[in-house]
């Protein structure tokens, strides 16, 4: 669907066109249109929209402004370039709220600041008076904080925030010392802190489809040592195995295997995760789970192998993998068909002659 004239002007940060179109516009600014502006960290267009009516802490698709410009990527983040940090700045100062939630995860400004580890966003959140509590604290690294505040209520170990996650989730998730080491030494301190004060390392928060756990985060911010502690602790190795794979990390696999996770019995979405992998594409993730000794031969919920899923997808090389790790052509999911039968009914024809000369 082409984007509106408002949106249109937004994105090719056409200020005249902007102002033009507001100066005619008799209907409510949409949080659409803030979020824009402020997710591409244009000040100007903002300075417009907040001119013009629109609300600075509007929600669209669980984005506020402020949390649109902060983490420019669902999952992966941003870059406080001046430009941007400028434009944040502004909002802080002209009502935009940092204690509201937004996202994703859903939290607060400042520990999605944290989630992508850019400290000049921190500071700005900070001087503009972002509350400090044991989960900001815990996802900035602020160990000496989160001792006084469970010294005078231990049972804030295991709390959650308001947008559900909980202190180990926010310390887990935190990319801050991502390039300062002693921010990292003190993520892991947290982590054994609150684990030691009853915090559960396998805590799980619904995201938008599904519910995810602590190992989610800490191995998609990158903390391995703080992964290693909480395996320690008794987070469960196996479940964590589908962030792993997804992330392509070998380093945080072979931590899990070592701690004595089993990848047959890793599930993502309740199906076996080398089958989801390769149901999705996710070819080279595949492969480091063969490289670890992955069973391709592991049905899911309708009998599917990660054959059968790559018959499916028509990829030859990952048929061909799947084969020399073991993977059996002649299987029958529930239905009956083998993987050459789901190649001739999704008319993958180079796929059935690869089945074929296989007889």
């Amino acid at each position: 669907m082409p984007p509106t004239p408002l949106l249109g002007a937004i994105a090719s940060r056409d200020l005249a066109r902007l102002k033009a179109i507001l100066a005619k516009l008799r209907d409510p600014i949409p949080a659409r249109a803030i979020g824009a502006a402020a997710g591409n960290g244009w000040k100007a267009g903002v300075v417009a929209l907040a001119s013009a009516g629109a609300d600075l802490n509007a929600l669209y698709r669980n984005y506020r402004p402020l949390h649109a410009l902060i983490q420019e990527k669902p999952h992966v983040g941003g870059s406080s370039t001046p430009e941007r940090l400028a434009c944040l700045e502004w909002m802080l100062a002209h009502g935009a709220d940092p204690e509201q939630l937004g996202a994703w995860p859903l939290a607060r400004a400042l520990v999605i600041a944290a989630f992508i580890g850019e400290p000049a966003y921190v500071r700005a959140l900070v001087d503009a008076g972002a509350g400090r509590d044991i989960f900001t604290a815990a996802a900035l690294g602020d160990v000496a904080l989160v001792k006084t505040l469970l010294k005078k209520d231990r049972a804030l170990a295991p709390a959650r925030d308001q947008g559900l996650l909980t202190t180990l989730q926010c310390c887990g998730g935190s990319r801050m010392g991502a390039t300062d080491k002693t921010i990292a030494a003190a993520l892991v301190e947290i982590a054994r802190v609150l684990a030691d004060a009853g915090a559960d390392p396998n805590a799980r928060t619904k995201s938008w489809a599904h519910h995810v756990a602590v190992s989610y985060f800490v191995i998609r911010s990158g903390q391995i040592e703080t992964l290693k502690l909480l395996l320690d602790r008794g987070m469960d190795a196996t479940a964590a195995v589908g962030t792993a794979a997804w992330e392509n990390r070998e380093d945080m696999l072979d931590v899990l295997l070592a701690h004595g996770a089993e990848l047959n019995r890793a599930k993502d979405n309740a199906r076996p995760v080398l089958s989801e992998l390769v149901r999705w594409g996710q070819f080279t993730n595949a492969r480091l789970l063969l490289r670890k000794g992955a069973d391709p031969n592991i049905p899911d919920d309708k009998g599917w192998t990660a054959l059968h899923q790559a018959a499916s997808r028509g990829n030859i090389q990952m048929i061909e993998d799947l084969i020399a790790a073991g993977a059996d052509p002649t299987r029958r999911a529930k239905d009956g068909d083998t993987p050459g039968d789901v190649a001739l009914i999704k008319n993958k024809r180079a796929v059935v002659s690869v089945f074929t000369r296989r007889r």
